[in-house]
This record gives structure tokens, sequence and C-alpha cells, in this order.
């Protein structure tokens, strides 16, 4: 047992106004608290402050944000699930759900002190019918990805790292070095299960509560408890991994490197084959910070990626470096890992990794792609600032546009995801070193990045990616840089599902 009817001191009370939390009262019993009586009925066995499991069961991925839930539940299916935020509506208690736990800005422990926080670690349950999988959002991409494989040779587009969870990565759109061929996870998605804030179970889709499926499939953290996906699967492909690493640039060579990129990618002419997946990395070494071209391209030979690239390398000039090499599936996603073992892609056996950090990201659109001036300005501030500070940084160009992509050629309003007409991502990244660098000081400097773009572009509005969530912002400008176009409609849905709002974080609806 998790918890157990344990008498410690714990927080037990709220208040009885919705959603506007008072402190708790301290006791003795937890037979005092309703609430808590109230997950115990239901079997969920609450892990609350004083139990020797809620240091370790409340700990985020983001170290930096140590918000304390009133209690974690670990249901076993979608029953358990409904029971808990049930418990929550009646008890004016807020409800999170955890897929993964990788919410940049902690809200699946709330945002805040004081939320319920559904754990989905046990709804792991994964089948595979033709093309078609089911997968219960307590997987992990690791696990997903090494289950289809297995059973037939089958893929997805989603994110590289294995300890991500499926709930809130394809619930808020999901992106993968697949994704120009194949789509965003969500899009991916052909139908899910859902608790809402009333507590009903509901199956969502095209044809089945439509509304509510266009919200969960960009949006979904705000909208209830996803249980389960079904998705779309497609043939595992071979691929080459390709990276051309320019170690010897200065801030000038590397922006112009990042103009002659964006207009390789963004050709209308000689349109960039979607089987391209196509990054830019920049990272601070030992001599000095590194600019480097890398993706993957499947289904073809080294031959093919010479030809591609020769005209953009023929504006980048000669690498210091160059690596290709040709990998199954399951290879090349552990080589997007960066780790070594099959075995490290079940999350089952590993350990989750944690980090005290500050991100922030930037769309930038096929149609205002960065100018010669923004892009001076932000690798001056990569090779300037970038290279004199004790936050250990990164950044990331993802390319979701160009040619034909899959993500950028269904229409604006295709699911909730707010951004279609993105040409690529960019996430700016900082480890801030606890004691050395104030928090202060590692946020500013991360956003320092973003700020260089935006002076050099000053009439754009900028998108940004909510699956590297900024944890700064506040529900209107998250609204704004998220969901710019959408946020009236996901208000208005909110407000049909989730009037009282029982699922809540700071930046919802």
């Amino acid at each position: 047992m998790r918890g157990g009817l344990r008498s410690f001191i714990v927080l037990s009370a709220v208040s009885s106004a919705f959603g506007a939390w008072i402190p708790y009262s301290q006791i003795k019993n937890r037979g005092e608290s309703a609430f808590l009586n109230c997950l115990e009925s239901a079997n969920l066995d609450p892990v609350v402050q004083g139990d020797s499991d809620y240091a370790t069961d409340s700990s985020p991925f983001n170290l930096r944000l140590q918000w304390k839930p009133v209690a974690l539940v670990y249901p076993e299916d979608a029953n358990g699930v409904s029971a808990a935020v049930q418990c929550g509506a009646e008890n004016g208690v807020n409800v999170n759900a955890r897929s993964g736990g990788h919410s940049y800005a902690a809200f699946a422990l709330g945002g805040e002190d004081g939320h319920l926080t559904v754990s989905l670690d046990k709804l792991r349950h994964l089948s595979l019918s033709g093309d078609t999988a089911t997968i219960g959002s307590g997987n992990k991409l690791g696990d997903i990805a090494l289950y289809l494989w297995e059973n037939g040779k089958r893929a997805m587009a989603h994110g590289t790292c294995p300890e991500v969870g499926i709930g809130g990565h394809a619930g808020q759109g999901g992106f993968g070095l697949a994704s120009r061929s194949w789509g965003l996870l969500a899009d991916q998605v052909q139908s899910l299960e859902i608790v809402t804030a009333d507590g009903q179970i509901r199956t969502a889709s095209p044809t089945e509560n439509p509304d509510l499926f266009w919200a969960a499939t960009g949006a979904g953290a705000s909208f209830g408890i996803i249980t389960s996906f079904t998705t779309v699967t497609h043939a595992a492909l071979d691929s080459i991994a390709f990276a051309y690493t320019f170690a010897n640039y200065g801030a000038k060579e590397a922006s112009n490197g990042l103009q002659a990129w964006q207009t390789f990618a963004n050709d209308a002419v000689n349109k960039l084959d979607t089987a391209v997946g196509l990054q830019i990395h920049i990272d601070p070494g030992d001599t000095g910070v590194v600019f480097s071209v890398s993706g993957v391209y499947y289904g073809v030979n080294e031959a093919k990626v010479n030809s591609t690239f020769a005209p953009l390398l023929k504006k980048l000039g000669t690498p210091s470096d160059i690596f290709l090499q040709k990998q199954d599936w399951i290879t090349s996603v552990l080589y997007l890992a960066g780790v070594d073992s099959i075995s490290q892609l079940n999350t089952t056996l590993t350990p989750d990794t944690h980090d005290y950090f500050y991100a922030t990201s930037t769309f930038v659109s096929a149609k205002e792609p960065m100018t010669q001036t923004a892009s001076d300005a932000l690798f001056e501030y990569f090779y300037g600032p970038g290279s004199d500070t004790s936050v250990e940084w990164f950044a990331i160009f993802d390319l979701y546009g160009g040619g034909d992509s899959a993500v950028t050629k269904v229409g604006p309003d295709h699911n909730a995801f707010n951004a279609r007409d993105a040409l690529y991502s960019i996430q700016y990244y900082g480890t801030i070193p606890n004691g050395t660098v104030s928090d202060a000081d590692g946020i500013a400097f991360i956003q320092g990045m973003k700020k260089a773009i935006e002076s050099g572009m000053p009439s754009t509005q900028f998108k940004e990616y909510v699956n590297y969530i900024d944890s700064t912002y506040s529900a209107e400008e998250a609204h704004k840089r998220y969901y710019p176009t959408h946020t009236a409609n996901l208000t208005s849905l909110k407000d049909k599902y989730d009037p009282n709002r029982v699922i809540h974080f700071p930046q919802d609806f």
C-alpha cells in the first residue's frame, strides 16, 4: 500500500468556495478530511505530506519548481481516474494529470501548491491491431517505440526523450523528426478516451464529441485527463543519420549559416523531401560555441543524402566534422535519444532524470522567416554572452514546415495546435547551476536569446510551442503565445466541459 490509513500531520481542509485555497488545518487523523476519505473510499490510497513516499512521488522533473500537491493518487484504470476527479470536484480541490511528469513548468503537480495529482503510471496498456495502436496514457515514448518495433516493426512520429509521457506530448502537439512525413503525434491520434471534469469517461474523435477531440489534441491538459489514445502507426523505416559540424564558426558565419539553412528548407521550387527531419544545434563546447546541421533522412541511401545537402553545404562551407550512418528505425530512436542500449527505452527499468532549469521557445513562420538583422543579434548573443556563462545551455532549431510537410499542409484549425504556419521552432534551454547562478539571472540569460530575435523583428508576433512551456507566463501571456487564434474557442469549450475549473493550472483557460 502506498498510504493506507496512516496517522500523520497532514494538510486537510479546503475552502468551501471552489478553487479558493486557504491553509489546511493541522489534524492528526486522516479520517477527519472529507477529501482524503473520498479518495480512500475509492481505493485510491492517497500519498500525502508526511508519508514516506511523498518526497519522491512529488519530486518534479524541473527541480526549480517544487510545488506541493495535497495528495497524489495512482489509479489503475479510467474508472479510478474518474473517481479521483470526482473527489476533487466535490471537495473544491483542483486536479491535474501526470503522464510522464516532464512539464517544464511542473504543471502535473499543479503549478502551485494544494492540487491533486492523478498519476497515470499504472495505465500502461499497449496493443496493436493492424496499423492501429491503443496506448494507455501512462506510457512513455521509449516504451511505445520499443513496443511498436517489437510487435511488427511499426513506428510513429514523436519526440526523442524516452521518459516523456504520451499524455502531454500528444495532447499538446508532439513533434518528432518524422513529423514532416507523418504529422505531429496529435495528428496521428484517431480517437482518445478522456475523463472530463464531471467525472464522465468520454470517447472523443472526429465523429464523437468532435469539439472535445479538437481541443484535446493541442490543448489537452486543460480539458480533462486523457486515459488512452488510439493512433495510426507506420512502417518503421531505415534511415541515414547525418550531422555536419562547424566548430570554427564565429557569430557572423553562424548567422549566415542559419540564413542559408532556412532558405534551403523553405525553397518553394526545389522542395525539400518530407522524409528529411532537419535540425540545427547550437551548443557551447570546450573551445567555443559549436554550430551543427543534423537530422535523419528516412528511406534513402548515403548518396541521396550527399546530393540533397550539397547545395546547402556549398553555402555553409567545409564542415569540421561529418557524420553519416545507416540506421534501422530502433537504432535511430536510440541515436536521437542519446542512449546506447535498447533496454534504456524500457522506462520501467531505468530511473527518470531531473534537472534544475528554465526553457522557452520561438516559432519562426514560413511567411516571416528570420531576418538577417534578427539572426545576427541571436548569434552575437550565442557567441558573446553564451560563451561566458555558468548556465549550461543549448538551442535546437527543429524544421516543421518546408516542402509539402504534413505538419503545415493541414489547415490552421485542424486541431487546437496553433502553429501550422511554422517553418521551424527554436527551443532555448538552460540548466541553472544552483548556488552559482540565481534563478532570476539564469532565466534572464535564456530569455535574452528570445529577446535578441524579437528586437530584430519588432513588428512580428511570434508564437511559441506549448510543450516547451514557459513557467514565467501569466495565463494571458501564455494564451497569446501558444493559442493566439484559438483562445476564444478554447475558452468557450472550457466553459462547456469544465465550468468550475476542476482541471486547473495557472495557464489554462
